[in-house]
């Protein structure tokens, strides 16, 4: 794989969100500028803002993406609009996901599809990797499996006309508006989170997945319907690709029925499990990459210390620690269901990794019963 890295840049919560976001980009360009590298290195970028009604997201993500367009013309990266409300009262945080060197003989190149930028990284070994990001549903679209499907069939355009298939895919997110409503729909009655499910699933047909499932996230946002950004790799066989199952916990794509909510959509016969993999690890040599997908408070396949946060976060934590063998993380980013414990949760956090780069979000978290959700990185050099 090729290297890359995490800076997350959250502005001075006091300013305007306009202000916010110039800040953001600026200290994006700073940092850049101190270590040798340009806009030409910048592989995709997430905003993460604080937006419930749908008429205020609609209006923060048209003028995000202007100013990103405008700053990065004539070719923008692909650009992902969340609405997550970022920690300290903030409207917006960003994190950009940045080529580690200013290497000679790597290209970047950003083709669109579906009016959509997309960025390819290419190395002279015949490694190849597809940054993707800002896909999301048509906002006319009511239900989560209707959003779904018009989301994914957007990233299955974008990894076709970068000649890959979701069987590419090594890390994916998804960011899914009434994530644990029960919808209306047809003639049942779907939980969004379900819904999604289902959707993924029926999208994922096509694909035979010989290296697993793609590492993922599948967590809750307040406006927005559904939103997907990933990450496809396409390398020679030297090029290690492999799963992790958690010895703690039970694989998410075979938890058992019971834990299912809601009813399955009209186009399968019963509710899928949530088709991913705990971890997903990518090496050559002495070079190493795992994603570790959205991990919360699950031992084998059950929620454990309803209420408390702390406990919850505190098994979480052990759940990674047991897929990355006590190794410290290289980024991160929380999940938290209740804005005030946050500031425990990121306590928590920065006893057990230290000083990384870290993002705290509010968000739904997959069940009721969970109150915090982590994901990161590991990344090794030799």
């Amino acid at each position: 794989m090729i290297p890359f890295e995490i800076f997350v840049l959250p502005p001075a919560p006091q300013a305007s969100r306009s202000e916010q976001v110039r800040e953001s980009l600026q200290a994006l360009e700073s940092r850049l500028a101190a270590s040798g590298r340009n806009d030409r290195h910048v592989l995709a970028l997430t905003f993460f803002v604080d937006a419930t009604d749908p008429a205020v997201y609609a209006s923060d993500r048209k003028e995000l993406l202007a100013l990103v367009r405008d700053r990065f013309a004539p070719t923008p990266p692909p650009a992902t609009v969340v609405a997550q409300a970022p920690e300290g009262g903030r409207r917006v945080a960003l994190e950009a996901t940045v080529l580690l060197h200013p290497v000679a003989d790597v290209t970047v190149t950003r083709p669109t599809c579906l009016g959509l930028a997309y960025t390819v990284v290419t190395g002279p070994d015949g490694v190849r990797q597809v940054h993707g990001g800002g896909i999301s549903s048509d906002a006319g679209l009511e239900d989560t499996a209707a959003r779904a499907r018009d989301a994914f069939a957007r990233m299955e355009a974008i990894l076709r006309s970068a000649g890959m298939t979701f069987d590419h895919v090594v890390r994916q997110w998804n960011y899914i508006e009434s994530l644990l409503d029960i919808q209306t729909a047809g003639c049942g009655c779907h939980q969004g989170y379900q819904a999604f499910n289902d959707v993924r699933t029926l999208a994922y047909e096509t694909s035979e997945f010989p290296a697993g499932y793609p590492a993922s996230t599948g967590i809750g946002q307040a406006a927005g319907g559904v939103a997907l950004e990933f990450l496809a790799l396409e390398a020679p066989q030297e090029v290690s690709v492999v799963p992790f199952s958690n010895p703690r916990q039970v694989d998410a794509h075979r938890y058992s029925a019971g834990l299912l909510v809601g009813e399955s959509i009209e186009d399968l016969p019963r509710k899928s499990t949530p088709k991913f993999e705990r971890a997903k690890r990518v090496a050559r040599g002495g070079e190493e990459v795992i994603f570790v997908s959205g991990t919360a408070a699950i031992l084998g396949e059950q929620s454990v210390a309803p209420g408390d946060v702390a406990a919850q976060t505190r098994t979480t934590i052990e759940n990674i620690a047991a897929l990355i063998e006590d190794r410290r993380l290289s980024s991160l980013r929380a999940y938290v269901k209740r804005t005030k414990d946050i500031a425990m949760v990121r306590n928590i956090c920065e006893a057990a990794f230290g000083p990384i780069p870290a993002l705290y979000v509010r968000a739904d978290v997959c069940r009721d019963d969970l109150l915090v959700e982590l994901e990161g990185a590991l990344v090794t050099h030799p």
